[in-house]
């Protein structure tokens, strides 16, 4: 469950370094110990000299991100410093002192990611990786924030923040859809494909589903003991692609709890339709 947690644990306490906690004007970097400068000018990272940690901690991104969220020292030591938010043309420079810590969002009950293909999914247990960003999505605002890491020397570094709009995102046509889907309640109405399926895992054998369709009332009943996502969407991309304009898996996984979603959404003749539900 550690795992599953993780994810909503970061992504919670990012979304407001860059829009709230980062400066309005360039920052220089502070002085602190030379065991976790980084220099401005350099590319390697010597870091780790006074934070320990297991060397397992790296080797899966889901791992290392749970570390990140939960200890405090351990993530300062994982930035490059200053931090470097960019925003269209314009770059931020956030320096070790105005950095925070928004482990305060930690209440939220799931988080979410966003893939094209099943066989992706199984991405974050690959030891192999060495970039993976995390998306943070503002629903009604249409714009994202999306954190940069990379495995630098066998360790995972926070190196940059992008912020842009959802017209800039190889996601941007399925987001002002679900944005719309979400929030409309005619819009979601129309968007359902008749009939819904509803596969439901076999509680002995998590590879067999039960199969049942969902009427308009069902769905609505449905809906409320598993609701979507409605502000925000979380998405960790391990390197899963984004080529299709025609398919969506929107993953919903609870944080303490064994919620488990898996929704799927095709487009025909340019609508876009929730056609699948996976419990």
């Amino acid at each position: 469950m550690k795992r599953k947690i993780f994810y909503f644990l970061v992504l919670c306490f990012m979304v407001a370094s860059c829009s709230n906690g980062g400066p309005e004007k360039e920052v220089e970097p502070d002085a602190v110990s030379d065991s976790v400068v980084v220099a401005e000018e350099e590319d390697t990272l010597d870091l780790f000299d006074e934070v320990e940690v297991p060397k397992s901690a790296d080797e899966l991104f889901n791992d290392f991100f749970y570390s990140f969220t939960s200890d405090e020292s351990f993530q300062m030591s994982r930035i490059k410093f200053p931090l470097v938010c960019k925003d269209g043309d314009e770059k931020l420079k956030i320096s070790r002192s105005d950095w925070k810590n928004f482990n305060r969002f930690t209440s939220q009950d799931y988080y979410s990611a966003l893939y094209e293909r099943e066989n992706e999914i199984d991405l974050q247990k690959d030891t192999s990786l060495s970039h993976v960003s995390v998306e943070w999505i503002y629903l009604h605002d249409a714009y994202i924030e999306k954190y940069n890491f990379q495995r630098i020397k066998g360790v995972w570094i926070l190196m940059d923040i992008e912020k842009s709009d959802f017209y800039h995102n190889p996601n941007g046509s399925f987001l002002r859809f679900y944005a719309d889907f979400v929030c409309d309640s005619i819009s979601y109405e129309k968007s359902l494909a008749h009939p819904l399926k509803l596969l439901i895992s076999n509680e002995d054998d998590d590879t067999k589903y039960e199969e049942e369709t969902l009427s308009e009332s069902g769905w609505k009943d449905f809906k409320k003991d598993m609701p979507l996502p409605n502000e925000f969407l979380i998405n960790i991309n391990y390197g899963q692609s984004y080529f299709s304009q025609n398919r969506k898996i929107l993953l919903i996984e609870g944080v303490s709890n064994s919620l488990f979603v898996k929704y799927t959404f095709d487009r025909s003749n340019g609508q876009w339709r929730l056609f699948r539900i996976e419990i």
